[in-house]
């Protein structure tokens, strides 16, 4: 009985609402007289807050430190590719030696500043739009020099770059040692106010080639007329004393100085007095001289190329010094007499064309004539196709061959080279003649030419970059160095009529008879 007392006043609780802890009632009597569970409630929503608050300001401060941090990484990035990994990348190995960009942006800015200094020495020598133009030039090398380690690599400077590694590892090729010497040798060349000994003597020629030059050059010397006096031109005066006079006149041709002889656009110098003769530096004098210009250069140049002395010498000198060597011993085996053949050749397209001309002369046609009227070869068409003496190793090798095989007189079947098709008459042929003095110096050229090319050839070059593309082959016919020079047609003189005489096509006046 008790307990289902309990029961239904528990029942009538529930339905009265009194015992829901969620009632609306209860919830209201605890907001009017208020509870330490009502205030606990609320002290955790305003610590909620609070906490809330707090987490944003430290989640605002990490990001702010891991937006630094990332900027300092990428900046350190940056900083590591820019002056690390870029200068240290590899652009061409030659046989295991690197070339790296670091190197390449120094000689780069080495050349764009001798390009300045060139440009801007040639402007001052120059006028009107020719010195606007090296201006220009200079100005264009100097806006370079700020955009070299961004802009493509020059192939040209690591081409040149690589034929310094191959002269360097090449020497023993030839027997030849570079010693700091002679790096020495060459670093005082370049900055001494003297001419140094050179470690490579200076190569003669034949003393009768060098007549055969000095009597050319005196031939090609067209000797001034000297003006005469005309008669009017010639006022008799009295000379003032004081100069002043400004009814005097000089008569006759003016003293030699008293013109100007000066070209236009030469700058012409007059010096204040007679110059002394400049006593040569002793060695010593030399020396410190030379060093004293390097320190210049180095400010000037080295510094704004970013190359040290160091760099310098390795990068500029050891090349230079090792190329002196090599050329020197090349040329020096280029005998300076040999085996010359005097021809002369016709040069037209097709070999149909070769055989017509060679059927033609055959039958009798002389070889000069039909050489001017049908020789594609403008050099020597007008001197009949004369090719002047040459010796082995000038020509291309079918040419060559057919020229020197060729007895003297005879004329040969069509030979084909690069340049079209040939018919080579030889005009003499001798087994010990002194070689022309510009021929001489080709061959001179060439063995160091062809010497480096199969160098390179024998070498294991790797590009990490595009690789330059061969240069073209000219399709042009190059005559021989003692080729005769082309005749200068002289103009003939428009002829003029006199006033009197009708020109033609026009009908006289009739004259009035009186």
């Amino acid at each position: 009985m008790r307990v289902s007392g309990r029961r239904e006043g528990r029942a009538i609780g529930d339905r009265s609402g009194v015992g829901d802890e969620s009632s609306p009632m209860r919830e209201q009597l605890r907001q009017w007289f208020g509870s330490g569970r009502s205030r606990s409630a609320t002290a955790q929503r305003w610590v909620s807050r609070r906490q809330r608050e707090e987490f944003r300001q430290r989640l605002l401060l990490v990001g702010i430190a891991v937006a630094a941090v990332l900027v300092v990484l990428i900046l350190v990035t940056g900083a590591i590719y820019q002056y690390l990994y870029l200068p240290n990348q590899t652009l061409v190995t030659v046989n295991g030696a690197k070339i790296s960009r670091g190197d390449y942006w120094k000689m780069r800015k080495l050349e764009l500043l001798n390009q300045v200094q060139q440009y801007s020495q040639i402007a001052q020598f120059a006028s009107g739009q020719q010195r606007t133009q090296y201006q220009q030039l200079a100005e264009q090398a100097r806006a370079r020099l700020d955009t070299v380690e961004s802009d493509p690599v020059d192939t040209q400077t690591v081409n040149q770059m690589v034929d310094d590694q191959v002269l360097l590892q090449r020497l023993d090729t030839l027997g030849l040692t570079l010693t700091d010497a002679d790096v020495d040798q060459v670093m005082e060349q370049f900055f001494s106010p003297a001419p140094q000994a050179s470690p490579t003597p200076t190569l003669g020629v034949d003393p009768t080639a060098a007549a055969w030059a000095t009597a050319t050059a005196e031939a090609q010397v067209t000797p001034t007329p000297t003006p005469e006096a005309s008669p009017t031109a010639t006022v008799e005066a009295t000379a003032s004393p004081t100069g002043d006079d400004e009814n005097a006149t000089v008569s006759g041709t003016p003293a030699a100085e008293d013109r100007d002889t000066t070209a236009p656009g030469t700058p012409a110098v007059t010096p204040a007095a007679p110059p002394s003769p400049t006593a040569t530096p002793n060695p010593d004098e030399a020396r410190a001289t030379a060093t004293a210009t390097f320190e210049q250069y180095k400010r000037n140049v080295l510094d704004t190329a970013g190359m040290s002395e160091a760099d310098f010498r390795r990068l500029v000198v050891r090349p230079e010094a090792a190329r002196q060597k090599v050329v020197y011993h090349l040329q020096s085996a280029i005998p300076q007499r040999g085996e010359q053949v005097h021809a002369a050749h016709i040069l037209v397209a097709t070999e149909a064309a070769a055989l017509a001309i060679a059927e033609e002369l055959r039958s009798g046609a002389d070889f000069a004539t039909v050489a001017k009227e049908k020789s594609a070869d403008t050099a020597t068409a007008p001197n009949g196709g004369d090719l002047g003496w040459f010796p082995r190793g000038v020509m291309v090798a079918p040419f060559e061959e057919a020229a020197f095989r060729l007895p003297v007189g005879e004329i040969s079947q069509p030979v084909q080279t690069e340049f079209g098709w040939h018919i080579i008459k030889v005009l003499d042929h001798e087994q010990d003649r002194p070689l022309d003095v510009n021929t001489l110096q080709t061959l001179r050229n060439r063995a160091f030419t062809k010497w480096l090319e199969e160098q390179r050839a024998a070498s294991t070059i790797e590009w990490h970059i595009a690789a330059p593309s061969p240069t073209p082959t000219s399709t042009e016919f190059v005559p021989p160095p003692a080729a005769p020079p082309t005749p200068t047609p002289t103009p003939s003189p428009t002829p003029t009529l006199p006033p009197s005489t009708p020109g033609a096509g026009e009908t006289p006046e009739p004259t009035a008879t009186p």
